[in-house]
């Protein structure tokens, strides 16, 4: 999708993934970056499960960002689906943007994750996320860690810089844009001024619920969460959706209806409002719960959740 109306000669683009284990604020960085929610965000690792695009537009540059999965490896279909939607964004990207977490330790995974991308010779930026939480003394010892992939060696490029942030508080993340801004290259504008996602409304939506899910259920349920809507109408000004949260087993399904219908009637509650806002009308939402045995190994099943390899 490109905007031809744009000057390649005044104008500047570039692709940026943002990349790194599950649970460090990738989506929370993205959101904050963009300066408005496109991903939902929850406690929980692996929230994200796809590759979503998020675009910032401003003066006369786009900034196309490229949230992924949280890096593991993968122990279901699913898992793998998600390890090649990181695989294929890192290459198709300009940048690759690598979220830490300031508050954990700097492992010898880690290392190695980052020495990957400085292999492949990409531009490498690093986000030591979550400052708020450990304050800059908390961050010197990371940064004495990082310090030797600042140097470039033989056969690997070096990380461009270290931009210690805060995707809760905003704390430096203007700094980090401002880094990210420097490192596009003329060209068109590859989405409309005004889109800021390129995932359609269904998409949008059906992350919605499945964020309230995964807040309200916190560990009672792990990851065998899908939600798919059945039905979406526009009815003078009021959206009607039906859908779908699909669990791997029966005794999943009765904790996330509750008693008496409790927790369902509250996912629901918080979604609506959710939905409300990003559709700019009013919603009528109805949940239903569906058995789908262990869905995540099951390529029907993930199909039918918008998981498709």
């Amino acid at each position: 999708m490109q905007n031809n109306n744009q000057n390649s000669q005044n104008t500047k683009s570039g692709f940026i993934s943002i990349v790194g284990k599950p649970n460090v604020g990738k989506s929370s960085l993205l959101n904050a970056l963009i300066g408005q929610k496109v991903c939902i965000v929850t406690p929980k690792p692996q929230t994200t499960r796809d590759r979503i695009l998020g675009i910032l537009t401003e003066d006369n540059y786009q900034m196309v960002f490229i949230d992924t999965p949280g890096i593991h490896e993968p122990k279901t279909e699913l898992g793998k689906y998600m390890k090649k939607a990181i695989s294929s964004a890192a290459k198709d990207s300009d940048v690759v943007l690598v979220v830490l977490d300031a508050s954990k330790p700097i492992t010898g995974a880690t290392l190695n994750m980052l020495e990957g991308f400085l292999d492949k010779k990409f531009r490498v930026y690093v986000a030591l996320n979550k400052i708020d939480l450990v304050g800059f003394d908390g961050v010197y010892p990371i940064l004495n860690k990082l310090s030797p992939l600042m140097q470039q060696a033989e056969g690997r490029s070096a990380i461009k810089e270290i931009v210690p942030i805060s995707a809760k508080t905003k704390e430096n993340v203007q700094k980090l844009k401002e880094f990210l801004i420097s490192e596009l290259e003329e060209g068109v504008f590859y989405y409309p001024d005004d889109e800021v996602t390129d995932r359609p409304v269904r998409f949008l939506v059906e992350e919605i619920i499945r964020e309230k899910a995964l807040l309200y259920l916190q560990d009672a349920i792990p990851h065998g969460i899908g939600v798919m809507i059945q039905t979406m109408t526009d009815e003078k000004g009021l959206a009607r959706i039906t859908a779908d949260i699909v669990c791997e087993k029966d005794t999943h399904k009765l904790i996330v209806i509750g008693e008496g219908g409790a927790q369902l009637k509250q996912i629901g509650s918080s979604a609506r409002a959710d939905i409300e806002k990003l559709l700019e009308k009013k919603v009528y939402l109805e949940l239903f719960v569906k058995v789908r045995s262990n869905w995540r190994n099951r390529q029907s099943y993930m199909d039918d959740l918008g998981y498709s390899k």
